[in-house]
């Protein structure tokens, strides 16, 4: 019995890369998820304030979800659920299972992967910029931008001001769903 725990826990933290120490180490954990159509370990490859940030979408959207679920009346409850995913409800410490549930992330990966694949051979470019940025491409292939966190983590940040974005909806849509649910229980 105790054998077959640890290998299931062996299993289990198989699955997760640890987190890169270079630019050149974060492109190729970006490439393992996109040979690997695998929308997870793509949340893996981010950087650390993109992950954040969907964290906190998830966050917000879950918390539209139980709200609508308590306080909006059925005429209005449908409406309102089908523009909040049913992926928020995944426990919040499973980021990257909900990012598996976000609409077009499938589509982003086969994006990513035709960007990859236009160049050759093995990352052969890697300029830093800024302190904590850098960029990293194939030989006649796209440049991909990365950022590092205050831990040393290096991630895919070109998505950052895309999802920092969704941030700021998801909480303004939290808002009006906070409004409108005192608003519903005030008629009850």
């Amino acid at each position: 019995m105790r054998e077959l725990l640890l290998a299931c826990l062996l299993a289990v933290a198989g699955c997760q890369d640890p987190p890169a120490v270079s630019a050149d180490e974060a492109y190729m954990r970006l490439l393992k998820a996109c040979d690997k159509d695998d929308a997870a370990r793509l949340f893996d490859a981010l950087d650390t304030a993109t992950q954040w940030s969907i964290e906190s979408v998830q966050r917000d959207q879950r918390e539209m979800r139980h709200l609508v679920l308590d306080a909006y009346p059925p005429a209005d409850r449908d409406r309102a659920l089908a523009r909040i995913p049913p992926s928020c409800e995944e426990p919040e410490e499973q980021a990257r299972r909900y990012f598996r549930g976000v609409e077009g992330v499938k589509e982003r990966l086969a994006e990513i992967r035709k960007r990859m694949y236009a160049g050759t051979g093995q990352p052969v470019g890697s300029v830093r910029g800024k302190e904590g940025e850098a960029t990293v491409w194939r030989e006649g292939g796209s440049v991909f931008h990365f950022a590092r966190d205050d831990k040393g983590r290096w991630g895919w940040s070109e998505v950052r001001a895309e999802w920092e974005q969704a941030k700021l909806r998801a909480h303004h849509d939290l808002e009006t769903v906070k409004q409108n649910a005192a608003l519903y229980r005030g008629q009850r």
